[in-house]
């Protein structure tokens, strides 16, 4: 089966992209620029890397007629929240109107196997009750939660009324070993560099308080697939955990495992505008299609830092 993964070159996607491969799939994976390719986290050599513009609707055709997938996995995205709250209007270009674009190329090209959208828990907002179910109405507090709920408007709208397969997996927080721009691996992260200061030293968090669902990566892309395989249309399926964890929680686990004295500062400039206390994931869905976790969190906490130990100084 041939697959397109758009934003291939991202933390997800190059999971995503060597798990496909694994599995004796032809993978294209896509990127933005070049420095994207530079990465310490390894995809399968196997991984064929093409450039595509999300936001350039010439760029996206191109790429569609020229790969023809049976199968697409579409990830390319605006992800960071904070990127989102300073630049809401292009947070939108890329995913709202980079997801139309990729379906207006996909209805003269459809793949036999259909489409899976990585959808975001963002879009709940503030849930009325805990764990959150799929039913729960999207009320998204933030300007990346409110453009994600606007893309699976729009992939339940082409599924409807152009019969394309699209499935939706609502990702709860995915991490593991080498991503940037999420609280764990940024605590890693300076956690690693602390180590190489002699005397020890502190690390700067945000809001300790807030709970979190998360899940290992390794766990996310095989949870993904499995969405993909049995996944309907009309039923989007939270990806997640099904329990949370607060953010001292996950900074405590690391302080146990420092090789150096450390100790931690609240950092105004982490503290977002709104945040939501909880949000568990009801996972009934995804388990009734057979998916169990297999990375407990402290594990992957001791993954990402033994990851971010072995990358050596920064420059």
């Amino acid at each position: 089966m041939k697959i397109l993964i758009t934003g291939g070159s991202g933390f997800i996607g190059r999971y995503l992209a060597s798990h496909a491969a694994e599995k004796g799939h032809d993978v294209v994976a896509t990127y933005l620029s070049e420095p994207e390719l530079t990465s310490r986290i390894v995809t399968d050599r196997r991984v064929r890397w093409i450039p595509l513009n999300i936001r350039d609707p010439d760029s996206v055709r191109r790429t569609v007629e020229a790969t023809r997938p049976n199968a697409v996995f579409h990830l390319a995205a605006q992800a960071y929240a904070q990127r989102a709250w300073n630049d809401p209007a292009a947070t939108f270009d890329t995913n709202v109107l980079g997801t139309i674009h990729l379906y207006e190329a996909l209805r003269r090209h459809p793949p036999s196997e259909g489409i899976l959208l990585t959808a975001s828990a963002s879009a709940y907002g503030i849930p009325a009750r805990l764990p959150i179910n799929e039913d729960a109405p999207l009320w998204a507090t933030n300007p990346y939660g409110v453009s994600k709920a606007c893309q699976e408007t729009i992939s339940f709208q082409y599924a409807r009324n152009f019969g394309l397969r699209i499935v939706r997996a609502r990702l709860f927080g995915t991490t593991g070993p080498g991503k940037t721009g999420d609280a764990l691996n940024d605590f890693a992260r300076q956690a690693a560099r602390v180590e190489r200061t002699p005397g020890g030293g502190e690390i700067k968090v945000g809001n300790l308080d807030t709970r979190r669902d998360i899940s290992d990566i390794r766990d996310s892309v095989r949870a993904l697939w499995r969405v993909f395989e049995a996944g309907e249309p009309d039923q989007p399926i939270n990806v997640g955990a099904g329990e949370s964890y607060s953010v001292r929680w996950i900074v405590e686990r690391l302080l146990e495992r420092a090789k150096t004295p450390l100790r931690f500062t609240v950092d105004p400039a982490l503290l977002r505008p709104t945040d939501e206390s909880d949000n568990r994931a009801d996972v009934t869905r995804l388990r009734v299609l057979g998916h169990r976790a297999e990375y407990p969190l402290e594990r992957t906490i001791g993954d990402a830092l033994d990851f971010w130990r072995a990358a050596g100084p920064e420059p």
